[in-house]
């Protein structure tokens, strides 16, 4: 159930919250499933990329104003509702204050496709990019 204007700020920020949480889970339950099978290099990297993404996460959390912010937040519940798994690459150094106001279009036109496989977003100094490994979306950075 995408947001809507109309809905409850409350339910929707709810919504959000318990998407980011499932997310976070099911990567930790994956890097506890290497560790289980003895595997403590793979679970180590499993664990070293939720830190990753959840520092560039928090630092996109950060940019652009609020209503940007929790448009985000917003997006990345609809893209856990609809199964969307996201890839998240780059350094929370390289996020610009502006990066929100380039990332929520792309990241529209990618949840509005409704593709299979994981989806890209990938943040750089020289701004950000969503796409499918095979293709690059058509927005402006």
């Amino acid at each position: 159930m995408a947001y809507q204007q109309g809905d409850d700020g409350r339910l929707a920020a709810l919504r959000a919250v318990r998407a980011v949480r499932h997310r976070v889970a099911n990567a930790l339950q994956v890097a506890f499933g290497w560790a289980q099978l003895g595997e403590g290099q793979k679970a180590q990297e499993a664990l070293e990329r939720v830190v990753r993404e959840e520092a560039l996460l928090s630092a996109l959390s950060h940019a652009g104003d609020p209503e940007e912010q929790y448009a985000l937040w917003q997006l990345l519940a609809d893209a856990e509702e609809a199964g969307q798994p996201l890839a998240w690459q780059g350094e929370p150094g390289s996020v610009r204050p502006d990066a929100l106001r380039h990332l929520l279009p792309q990241m529209r036109q990618a949840l509005d496709k409704r593709r299979t496989g994981v989806l890209l977003v990938i943040c750089a100094a020289d701004g950000v990019t969503v796409s499918w490994p095979e293709e690059d979306l058509d927005v402006r950075r």
